[in-house]
């Protein structure tokens, strides 16, 4: 009986809120991936997929995973090391832009995740970190968006510093639902 109810209750909350829901793109970017005050990293590239959906009023959240690693740096009088992969989830709240329309969206993003950090004869380290930024996306149809964001990452790191870079990736979103 208590799981009939449960049920019950549950399909009375989430019916009325499936009718009123917007709709969610799905997407996928790609990018460059640009170390900021790290001399023993180079650029390299970066991948994400990302799940766009409203808050309310301007504001928009996206939950967002990226795979990403930098390049194998040169440094004087030591020789070359390989650059580190980085994996980043967390989520972004976006001001700005808007969902599933036609035309140019500006929108501004700060967001915060987890940062794990990985490099051949290092510790693997999993750090709180967060993000900010600008972007813009082109709605070319009311489903199908073009997105390119610049986002500033800070990692935590061991001692007082922490791990800087900047990601610039363009990509595609597709939306579903009304």
């Amino acid at each position: 009986m208590k799981r009939s109810l449960s049920w019950m209750v549950l399909l009375v909350f989430l019916l009325p809120l499936s009718a009123v829901a917007g709709p969610v793109g799905f997407g996928v970017s790609g990018g460059v991936l640009v170390p900021i005050v790290q001399q023993d990293q180079a650029s390299g590239a970066i991948f994400g997929i990302k799940i766009r959906a409203k808050l309310f009023g301007p504001l928009m959240m996206e939950p967002n995973l990226h795979f990403g690693s930098f390049g194998k740096a040169e440094i004087a009088g030591v020789g070359s090391r390989d650059g580190s992969s980085v994996k980043h989830y967390g989520i972004d709240i976006l001001l700005g832009g808007s969902v599933a329309k036609v035309g140019i969206k500006p929108y501004f993003f700060i967001g915060g995740g987890v940062y794990n950090t990985k490099r051949d004869g290092d510790e693997t380290t999993n750090r709180s970190g967060w993000s900010f930024g600008p972007g813009f996306s082109l709605g070319v149809r009311p489903e199908i968006d073009i997105d390119l964001k610049g986002r500033l990452n800070i990692a935590g790191s061991d001692g007082s510093t922490s791990k800087k870079s900047v990601g610039i990736t363009a990509g595609v979103i597709y939306y579903v639902g009304r």
